[in-house]
């Protein structure tokens, strides 16, 4: 009989369970959360766990790599933040200070959600570390939208309140890869008017992805940059599994090749958002997202 009975939980790439942030170089954080607010597309609040399951395959894919991203650098799980449902503001305040706590210990976060919405506590985070940062937002959609009179967040307008709390530094804040019907002109105009460039889909493709890596390095520079996937910047066909589905996306090495071509960049935190496995068939977009995350990792070794 095995001397070891039990086992911890899983984690991302079976790699060590620890909130000992002073041993490791980069912490992986999920956020278990959703606005709750979409009438059909529901349950990103599961995508954590569901990246962590797909990552038992990307391991076995990543045996073979050379160099072994975790042979450099020192890597952990630290879970998931512990939310509450039905409180978005406490949810947003748990968030920052696991986010503060990683920080302080001198620790990139790789954090895993949970819907777009989580981004902002993350950036407040972050701005509270290292002042305003670039951004690099991969997403089929600008996510900052007006806010209603209400002043309620969403998974639609995280971009916005990062915006009017002064927590990025507008001359290096981009959106990559915008696209759809009818009403995305009026969202990327308004975005375009509070400061951000925006790079259509359409206008990547045109580009090619040597001139965008060169441009946004260009525009990014030295300045600490917080990179965020939202997942429907792929198309709907190889990432089903996401809140807001956009026809006219990225393939998935179109994807993983513009991660690996970020390394260089003074990168301060990475997100990697909107799983939704519910919808997620066969369970392609975490096994996606999984590639993603652990291209990742390449990138920051």
């Amino acid at each position: 009989m095995s001397s070891k009975l039990f086992r911890d939980p899983l984690t991302f790439l079976d790699l060590p369970r620890s909130t000992n942030f002073i041993d490791a170089d980069v912490a992986i954080l999920g956020i278990p959360f959703d606005c709750a607010r979409d009438l059909t597309r529901f349950g990103p609040r599961q995508g954590p766990n569901a990246v962590r399951h797909a990552s038992v395959l990307t391991r076995n894919l990543m045996e073979d790599a050379d160099p072994f991203p975790l042979d450099s650098i020192r890597v952990v799980d630290a879970g998931n933040v512990d939310l509450p449902m039905d409180d978005i503001d406490e949810a947003f305040a748990q968030i920052e200070a696991a986010m503060d706590s990683i920080l302080q210990a001198g620790c990139i976060p790789i954090a895993v959600g949970g819907d777009g919405s989580v981004s902002l506590p993350q950036m407040r985070s972050l701005h509270r570390k290292y002042g305003e940062f670039a951004l690099l937002h991969f997403d089929a959609h600008t996510d900052t939208w007006e806010v209603p009179e209400s002043g309620h967040h969403s998974n639609a307008n995280q971009f916005t309140f990062a915006n009017t709390e002064a927590l990025i530094d507008m001359q290096a804040a981009v959106h990559i890869g915008t696209r759809g019907p009818i009403n995305a002109s009026r969202n990327v105009r308004y975005a375009e008017s509070l400061g951000y460039r925006v790079i259509p889909f359409s206008q990547y493709r045109s580009m090619g992805y040597q001139e965008l890596l060169s441009t946004v390095k260009q525009i990014v520079g030295k300045r600490p940059v917080f990179i965020c996937y939202d997942m429907d910047f792929f198309d709907p066909c190889v990432a089903p599994g996401v809140a807001t589905p956009t026809p006219g996306g990225a393939m998935p090495e179109e994807g993983l090749e513009l991660m690996r071509g970020l390394k260089g960049l003074n990168i301060i935190g990475i997100d990697i958002n909107t799983m939704t496995p519910l919808h997620d068939a066969g369970g392609a977009t975490a096994i996606l997202a999984a590639s993603l995350l652990a291209e990742s990792l390449g990138v920051l070794s």
